[in-house]
């Protein structure tokens, strides 16, 4: 051979072992994935479970997870999740947050549920008030007020962006169909409360299904207090007891004059009233 072709030779192992060896460095590059470290302690759920409902053992079970891909906030103690009460529904294979139950207070479920500083206020409805039955607990509605004045109609937003907490009875929903109630369950704050009832007295509520995605805000319509008339009280004039005049009358005397013979006696009588 001679010299170039000993050259074109040697230049092709090179570039051939160069070529294997970068090959070999991307497949150990992209083949060598640490194994994630997997955890024993995260509590998942074991079935669909509805909002309100208090935990049980049943309702919970242990998952082997990574845990670079634990949420924050996720519950690993089976003992601390039950008796807790469920805020919003969970379903099966979930992973069991914090923010997701709460623990549970004297009284009703219902009570549990509802946000500190908030109160819960019931109003009853019918088919058109309460949305041909499309109301369910969770959703959010604006509160408008339809009353006279000035012998007009008028309609106002007086509460916005309310949610539900329950409706009639039931503080959870499982099938997404509407259902005719009478009464709804509304979480407001004191003061939206008293607008809530005031609204109520001067005519009739509606209310207005929201999207759960729409935050727009939207403006409201002042409701007036009433304004409280404060009576002038008048004390009372003490009444005299009437005068008692006692009077005495001189009762009426008649002098009478007898004659036996030539003597004459004197005799008073006293006349007869």
């Amino acid at each position: 051979m001679n010299s170039k072709t000993t050259l074109f030779v040697m230049l092709s192992l090179i570039f051939g072992v160069v070529a294997v060896y970068l090959a070999q460095s991307w497949l150990v590059q992209n083949s060598s994935t640490p194994t994630p470290q997997m955890s024993n302690n995260i509590v998942t759920m074991a079935t669909d479970v509805a909002m309100g409902t208090i935990l049980e053992r049943k309702h919970l079970s242990r998952t082997k997870f990574p845990e670079d891909l634990v949420p924050d906030g996720a519950i690993t103690d089976l003992e601390y999740a039950q008796g807790m009460v469920v805020k919003q529904r969970l379903y099966q294979g979930e992973i069991l947050r914090d923010e997701r139950i709460i623990k549970k207070g004297e009284g009703s479920t219902l009570a549990s549920l509802i946000t500190p500083n908030m109160r819960a206020i019931t109003i009853r409805v019918n088919d058109v008030v309460g949305v041909a039955g499309f109301l369910l607990p969770g959703n959010r509605v604006d509160v408008l007020n339809l009353y006279k004045q000035a012998k007009k109609l008028r309609t106002d937003i007086v509460l916005s962006n309310i949610k539900i907490l329950a409706i009639d009875q039931r503080a959870s929903h499982d099938e997404n169909k509407p259902t005719l109630v009478r009464a709804v369950t509304l979480e407001v704050d004191l003061v939206q409360a008293e607008i809530l009832l005031l609204a109520k007295g001067r005519g009739s509520l509606q209310l207005a299904l929201r999207n759960p995605n729409d935050k727009n805000p939207v403006m409201l319509v002042k409701v007036a207090m009433p304004v409280v008339k404060v009576a002038h009280v008048v004390a009372p004039v003490p009444v005299q007891p009437p005068k008692v005049i006692i009077r005495y009358v001189k009762p009426n005397k008649t002098k009478v004059y007898l004659l036996k013979g030539i003597n004459e006696q004197e005799v008073t009588t006293q006349a007869a009233n």
